[in-house]
């Protein structure tokens, strides 16, 4: 999924350098840059940006006022990442919701960090995922998709119903897309936490369980059909990899009491 967004720095070295190293991310798309507050206030009110890169130290001003200023205007701010040389900030960052405090010079692994939490941050916010590979954009929304397993370099996402989509999609590119319901168990599979009814940590397992609005008739007898109309419910086992059992255990008992 593409999203637009902006960078607020007066330093044209570092400007540079962030542009570079944000080349290769393509589905975020560069929509203007500005050096002060009155020009960054300026071009979020234009651009209505989805994340913005804002330094930390603007020349005399300094970032957070920017920050406030946009309280003004927005009910729920655009996410924030922000550049610093100067790692004192840090505490005050977290106290702005600022989403990642990004240090300089920048460094491509601690960038792709701080644009997988933008991504599952925009996740939260979203009611369905949406995958762009080579056959187009497949869109499902989250309560529709029970787990998803791993084949390779693709991955089957099962639906509710009994639909399945194959997306080209690596489960890691998968998973940094889906929000926090969302539970990887195994190296090859990730559950919707909402469909599970059984945890077995002895077994090593995940029992899910959703109904299918299929129904089934009971035909042996002659009493009324409408007294043995049932909703029939569809059980699938997910095993749990030996190196995901605490994560699992200590994610799930949250959402389930077994």
């Amino acid at each position: 999924m593409n999203h637009n967004y902006i960078i607020i720095e007066d330093q044209k070295g570092a400007l540079e350098n962030l542009q570079i190293a944000l080349e290769p991310h393509t589905n975020l798309l560069f929509k203007g840059t500005a050096t002060n507050i009155k020009e960054g206030l300026s071009l979020c009110l234009k651009q209505k940006p989805n994340l913005i890169f804002l330094d930390v130290e603007l020349g005399q001003e300094i970032g957070f006022d920017l920050i406030n200023e946009l309280r003004s205007f927005y009910n729920t701010l655009p996410f924030i990442i922000m550049t610093t040389a100067h790692d004192h900030y840090a505490k005050q960052a977290v106290n702005n919701d600022v989403l990642y405090f990004l240090s300089k010079p920048i460094d491509n692994d601690e960038l792709q960090k701080a644009l997988t939490k933008f991504e599952k941050a925009q996740a939260e916010e979203r009611n369905h995922l949406v995958i762009k590979d080579k056959n187009g954009h497949t869109l499902m929304q989250y309560e529709d998709i029970v787990y998803i397993e791993a084949q390779s370099n693709y991955c089957d996402i099962y639906l509710k119903h009994g639909k399945k989509n194959t997306v080209s999609k690596t489960l890691k590119e998968i998973e940094n897309l889906l929000p926090s319901t969302f539970l990887r168990t195994h190296k090859s599979f990730i559950v919707n936490t909402l469909y599970i009814e059984k945890i077995n940590t002895t077994l090593k397992q995940i029992t899910l369980n959703t109904k299918t609005g299929i129904i089934e008739i009971v035909t042996d007898s002659k009493t009324k059909v409408d007294e043995n109309l049932k909703l029939k419910e569809t059980e699938i086992t997910i095993p749990i990899g030996e190196s995901y059992l605490e994560v699992v255990k200590n994610a799930l008992f949250i959402y389930k009491t077994v």
